[in-house]
């Protein structure tokens, strides 16, 4: 499943998109500069495609988008692991589609932290986030905090709870990401990948 530690930083932070690889794919290289370009990933395992995403340097220069069912997952060669940053706001406003910006690091880690940040046409303008949900420690403190209007399947009891680290759970991650429609008990296609990279 992702986001979770089973590929390291690579597959801690992951962009769902509700659209086909090739449309997000696409998409992204008309938003930068003609340096970039996409092929197949050629790869068929978790442990290729973070292989394939090491990183180069401290830009991101490759992205790889996995067919998920219905839905995109994003990752990239991020220096501290993938990074999607604002595409799934992006593609919600130009692509009119629904994305997310999801994390699930372990509370073992020196940062654990849960984040859902949902992005749709429905969403609040400027930046069209419908919901975003964030229990996180960045350095001693955990923090949880809400924006957006609740969805109906949201376990809402669990944000009361005395620690703010059980808040927001991963299982509550899962959960939520399968109630709004990503299939995350499904076996992940890596071999539809397509990669999206800046050429040297």
């Amino acid at each position: 499943m992702l986001p979770s530690a089973a590929g390291g930083a690579t597959t801690e932070q992951v962009g769902y998109f509700e659209v086909g690889p090739a449309v997000l794919a696409d998409w992204i290289v008309r938003g930068f500069d003609s340096a970039w370009d996409t092929r197949p990933a050629g790869i068929v395992t978790m442990e290729e495609a973070v292989a394939d995403l090491l990183p180069s340097g401290t830009e991101v220069t490759r992205y790889l988008c996995v067919p998920v069912g219905e839905w995109t997952a994003l990752l990239s060669n991020g220096h501290l692991g993938t990074d999607v940053g604002v595409l799934p706001s992006y593609a919600a406003r130009e692509l009119g589609c629904r994305a997310m910006r999801v994390l699930s690091v372990d509370d073992t880690a020196t940062y654990p932290a849960r984040v859902l940040e949902v992005f749709g046409s429905e969403g609040e303008q400027p930046l069209a986030l419908e919901r975003s949900i964030v229990a996180a420690n960045d350095g001693g403190r955990w923090v949880f905090e809400t924006s957006g209007t609740a969805y109906p399947f949201e376990d809402q009891s669990a944000y009361q709870r005395r620690s703010k680290a059980r808040r927001f759970t991963t299982e509550m991650v899962y959960d939520y990401l399968r109630a709004l429609g990503v299939p995350t008990d499904v076996t992940i296609d890596w071999s539809g990948a397509i990669v999206v990279e800046r050429r040297r």
